[in-house]
């Protein structure tokens, strides 16, 4: 999803653009992470905690985020430590821009949140690609491949047959394979 935004953005000239006059902003559903307990830090520091999950991530933050900005108003979105499981206490402001690029894993799993979109784009990407991708993105974060590969099988795989699959088959949107 965040390369495709990211090519909608370059393609739109808007990447070069002060983000105070951007037209076009991309927010990612990563942000919305929850708060860990220590419990399940010292689960997802070993790869045993499922952020794949749609209880991982604050829905109530991301809906009344979603609405202000839709509201007009700019707001302040939380940064999410990929390293150490954490929410940092910096924020990115967030100006309100003519169209919002609301990407992420479990984007159109919330109905509130789903019902908010003029228009739904399901990227799917063959299960190879994803998980090579995925290997490479948490390899540079500093974790192992075989805490890769199993979070990969006991989470990540099954989360998406259960959560994002249902989702793209019984509703409208353009699908990109």
């Amino acid at each position: 999803q965040s390369t495709v935004c990211e090519k909608i953005m370059e393609l739109l000239g808007q990447n070069e653009v002060d983000h105070k006059q951007r037209k076009v902003v991309i927010l990612s559903q990563d942000r919305f992470y929850k708060i860990l307990t220590p419990d399940q830090k010292a689960r997802a520091l070993k790869g045993q905690y499922n952020f794949d999950h749609p209880d991982a991530f604050d829905n109530d933050l991301m809906y009344k985020t979603l609405t202000s900005i839709q509201g007009g108003q700019i707001v302040s979105v939380p940064t999410y430590d990929f390293v150490t499981h954490s929410r940092l206490s910096e924020t990115t402001r967030v100006y309100p821009p003519d169209v919002l690029l609301f990407e992420g894993i479990l984007a159109f799993y919330n109905q509130e949140i789903r019902d908010m979109f003029h228009l739904k784009l399901f990227v799917d990407t063959d299960s190879d690609v994803r998980l090579s991708r995925r290997v490479l993105r948490d390899m540079k974060r500093g974790r192992d491949l075989e805490q890769i590969l199993t979070q990969y099988t006991t989470f990540v795989k099954p989360a998406f047959e259960e959560f994002s699959l249902p989702v793209m088959v019984s509703d409208h949107y353009l699908c990109f394979l």
